[in-house]
C-alpha cells in the first residue's frame, strides 16, 4: 500500500471515499498521528486517485449516483474475487455451525473435535491422544466447531476483518498456511492443557493478530491495523484467564487456544521476516 495524503481529523471524506469505490481504487482510511490518512491499495491508481483527491480538496467532485443494489452486490462481488480464501473458510465455519445447530448435535460434532467422542443423543464422552497419527485431521477441524450464536458471529467478524487483510496485503496462499499453522498451535496449547470439548476460530484468530501486528513492527507497515483492536483483543484475552467472564454468564473460553494462537502468529512474523530479509541478503 501506499500513502496517498491526509486530511483533519474533523474532515468529512465520505464524498471522497465514495467516489474512490465508484472508480475501482480500493482504499483504506486510517486514522493516525490526529490525522485521517489516505492510503491505496494498488500504486498503479496513484494518478487516478490523486486526480479524484485535488477535485475533492477544491469541491468540484462529481456527484455519485445514489448506490443501489446492484452497485452493492457488484462491490460485494470483486471483494470476494480478491478474498477466496478468507470468504471459503467463512462459508465452511457457517455452514458447519448450522449443520452441527451450533454444537448441539453430537453426532456431528464428533468427526471435527479434537479427542474422540463417543456420543449419544443427550451426551457424550471424551477418549484421549492416542488416535491423532491415525486421523490427524482432528490437529485442525475444531476450528469449525462453535458453540452459540455470539461464539459464531464474534469469530466470523474478527475473522473477516484480519483474514482479507492479509490476504489483500500479501496472498490466498500466505493467509491459508498462517491458517493450517495457527490452527495446529493453537488447539494443542488447549488440548495440553486438559481433555475436553472445545472449538472456534479464536485461536486462529489471536494468531493473525499476532501476525499483522508484529510484522507491521518489523517491516513497512501494510496492514494498518488500529491500535484500540490490538488493545481490545489483548484486553479480551486477560479477562479471558479470570472468572469475570464466567460470572456473568458468558461462559468458558478456551484460553490455552487463544495464547497459543497469539504466540504462534508472534513466532510465524518473526520467522518470515527473518526469511524475508535473508532472501533479500542473498540477491544483493
Amino acid at each position: 500500500m501506499v500513502l496517498v495524503t491526509a486530511f483533519p481529523l474533523q474532515a468529512d471524506l465520505l464524498p471522497l471515499t465514495k467516489a474512490l469505490w465508484a472508480h475501482d481504487l480500493a482504499h483504506q482510511i486510517v486514522e493516525q498521528d490526529n490525522q485521517q490518512q489516505l492510503w491505496l491499495i494498488n500504486p498503479a491508481h496513484l494518478a487516478a486517485t490523486l486526480s479524484l483527491c485535488e477535485q475533492f480538496a477544491q469541491g468540484e467532485l462529481p456527484q455519485q449516483p445514489a448506490t443501489s443494489n446492484t452497485r452493492t452486490t457488484q462491490q460485494w462481488g470483486r471483494l470476494l474475487h480478491k478474498t477466496p480464501v478468507t470468504a471459503g473458510l467463512l462459508v465452511i465455519t457457517l455452514g458447519l455451525a448450522m449443520l452441527t445447530n451450533l454444537g448441539n448435535n453430537y453426532g456431528l460434532v464428533a468427526p471435527f473435535s479434537f479427542f474422540l467422542m463417543y456420543t449419544t443423543p443427550e451426551s457424550y464422552l471424551i477418549g484421549g491422544w492416542q488416535h491423532l497419527l491415525t486421523q490427524p485431521w482432528r490437529l485442525i477441524t475444531p476450528i469449525w466447531l462453535h458453540f452459540g450464536i455470539l461464539h459464531l458471529v464474534f469469530n466470523c467478524l474478527w475473522w473477516w476483518e484480519l483474514g482479507r487483510r492479509i490476504e489483500l496485503q500479501q496472498s490466498g496462499q500466505k493467509l491459508l498456511w498462517l491458517l493450517l499453522l495457527t490452527a495446529i498451535l493453537s488447539n494443542l496449547a488447549q488440548a495440553w492443557q486438559g481433555i475436553n470439548l472445545f472449538g472456534g476460530l479464536s485461536g486462529v484468530i489471536y494468531g493473525l493478530l499476532g501476525y499483522i501486528w508484529l510484522w507491521d513492527k518489523l517491516n513497512k507497515p501494510v496492514f494498518l491495523l488500529p491500535e484500540g483492536i490490538v488493545i481490545f483483543m489483548l484486553a479480551w484475552l486477560v479477562l479471558g484467564f479470570t472468572d469475570v467472564l464466567a460470572m456473568v454468564g458468558a461462559g468458558n473460553m478456551a484460553n490455552m487456544a487463544h495464547l497459543g494462537g497469539l504466540l504462534s502468529g508472534l513466532g510465524l512474523a518473526l520467522i518470515m521476516t527473518m526469511l524475508k530479509s535473508k532472501n533479500r541478503n542473498e540477491w544483493q
